[in-house]
């Protein structure tokens, strides 16, 4: 019979210290032992704790997003002046609009450090939480080799049916589609949405080696952020935490002009003969008088 983990048992194993991710994984062990929850329950308890504590910056990010978009016409017009200056070295212009622009942002309460806020703490955690349960899973820590759910009842080695990878794989592609942020439109950012798909769709043949703890981990944090998004496409939710509503695109009925632009050639070609024969013949009666 497994002995139970007690508080201290993962510093004796060498994992706890004073780095992120022995903070990671002393985090881990005071979950688990103080909720006796199995580590599959550990894990998904973990991720949904991390998640909630980065709403707050997420929530930040979108209205720095959605101020970022209101002024977009103004201040690409301005950057545009910038590049238009500076290619002919007009260094007075290129002063002037550059202050324009940083006025502009003032004037709207933006930023620029807040929409990279959410990456620039995310992407530590991101790393840190990774390396803290492949070492766990390499030991690995008691409890972890049948702590799993499913088909994957091992945590500590890669799925056996290879089921994990392509759901953390269709996971992220969901959330690249389905986002909140995926009204994509310039060439570079949809260059960039394809690079990402095809980044999720080979990284596949990583993701198969790794620990199914791992694995569980990335597919829990694909799940609640695509939730998460689904609620902040929701105009009732988006206003109870100050966000703008998302203005759905109207279908507006065709006018007369576009109605006649949409008349195969042929017809407009029949048309436009049926007029011209009318209109000579008119001539006609006209001289015999």
């Amino acid at each position: 019979m497994e002995t139970a983990l007690k508080i201290g048992d993962f510093k004796a194993m060498g994992l706890v210290n004073f780095t992120p991710v022995g903070l990671v994984e002393e985090f881990f062990e005071i979950l688990h032992i103080t909720t006796g929850l199995p580590w599959w329950g550990t894990i998904t308890l973990a991720t949904i704790i991390l998640r909630l504590a980065l709403f707050p910056l997420i929530i930040k990010s979108q209205l720095n997003i959605a101020k970022l978009t209101k002024i977009q016409p103004k201040s690409q017009k301005i950057m545009d002046q910038i590049t238009k200056a500076r290619e002919e070295g007009d260094q007075q212009t290129l002063m002037i609009k550059s202050v324009e622009l940083k006025q502009l942002f003032l004037d709207n309460d933006l930023n620029m450090f807040s929409s990279s806020l959410l990456p620039l703490v995310q992407m530590p955690i991101f790393i840190s939480f990774f390396i803290a349960l492949r070492k766990m899973a390499e030991l690995p820590v008691p409890g972890l080799e049948h702590g799993g759910i499913l088909w994957f009842k091992d945590l500590s080695v890669p799925d056996p049916q290879i089921i994990l990878p392509f759901l953390v794989s269709g996971g992220f592609i969901a959330m690249l589609e389905f986002g909140v942020d995926t009204n994509l439109k310039n060439t570079q950012a949809v260059g960039l949405k394809w690079f990402f798909r095809i980044i999720s769709v080979t990284s596949i043949f990583f993701t198969m080696q790794l620990p199914s703890a791992i694995l569980y981990h990335f597919f829990c944090t694909n799940l609640i952020s695509f939730t998460l998004s689904l609620l902040l496409k929701n105009n009732k939710v988006r206003s109870c935490f100050g966000l703008p509503a998302i203005v759905r695109p109207t279908i507006v009925s065709p006018n007369i002009n576009e109605s006649v632009k949409k008349k195969s050639l042929m017809k407009q070609w029949k048309e436009w003969n049926t007029a011209a024969s009318a209109d000579n013949n008119k001539h006609k009666n006209k001289k015999r008088k």
